[in-house]
C-alpha cells in the first residue's frame, strides 16, 4: 500500500515540477508579448492560470499513475499510449504558443488535444469510470483554453 501511495506522490511531484518549468517558460513571454495581445472578455486574471493548472496537473498525474498501473492490460496499453500522446501535446503547447507565437497552430493543437482527451474518456468509460470522470474537468478546460486561443488568433 505504501508503495502505491509513494508512486502516486512521485507522479504528482513530477507533474508539479513540469508545470513549474512550463510556467517559467510562459512567464518569460507574458510581459513582452502576451499582455499586449487583444484577448477575450472572458480571459481569466493571470493569477488563475497557475492555480487551475496546478489542480489539473494533480488530477492528470493521478490519471497517469492509474493508467501506468494498468499498462499490462489490453485496454491499459491503449489508454496509456493515448494519455502519453495527449500529455506530450499538452507540454508542447506552451512553447508553440508562448515561445514561437504560433497562435493558429496553438488553436489547432488544443483542438487535437481535446479530441485525444475525448478518445481517452471514451476508451476508459466502461472499464474505469473514475479516470473518465476525472478527465472531464480537464477536457472542459481544454475547450475553454481553445476558445481563449481562438479569440486571440481572431483579434490579433
Amino acid at each position: 500500500m505504501l508503495k502505491k501511495i509513494s508512486g502516486a506522490f512521485l507522479w504528482i511531484l513530477a507533474f508539479q515540477l513540469i508545470g513549474y518549468y512550463i510556467g517559467k517558460i510562459t512567464k518569460q513571454n507574458i510581459p513582452t508579448w502576451y499582455q499586449n495581445l487583444n484577448k477575450s472578455i472572458l480571459n481569466p486574471p493571470e493569477f488563475m492560470f497557475p492555480i487551475v493548472w496546478g489542480i489539473l496537473y494533480v488530477i492528470l498525474a493521478f490519471i497517469g499513475w492509474s493508467l501506468w498501473l494498468k499498462r499490462n492490460e489490453t485496454r491499459g496499453k491503449l489508454s496509456l499510449i493515448t494519455y502519453e500522446i495527449q500529455m506530450l501535446m499538452n507540454w508542447a503547447w506552451t512553447p508553440i504558443f508562448f515561445s514561437f507565437h504560433l497562435i493558429g497552430v496553438g488553436f489547432y493543437w488544443i483542438m487535437a488535444m481535446t479530441i485525444i482527451t475525448l478518445m481517452l474518456i471514451f476508451i476508459n468509460w466502461k472499464s474505469n469510470k473514475l479516470i473518465s470522470t476525472l478527465l472531464i474537468p480537464y477536457c472542459l478546460w481544454l475547450l475553454f483554453a481553445g476558445y481563449l486561443n481562438w479569440v486571440i488568433w481572431l483579434k490579433n
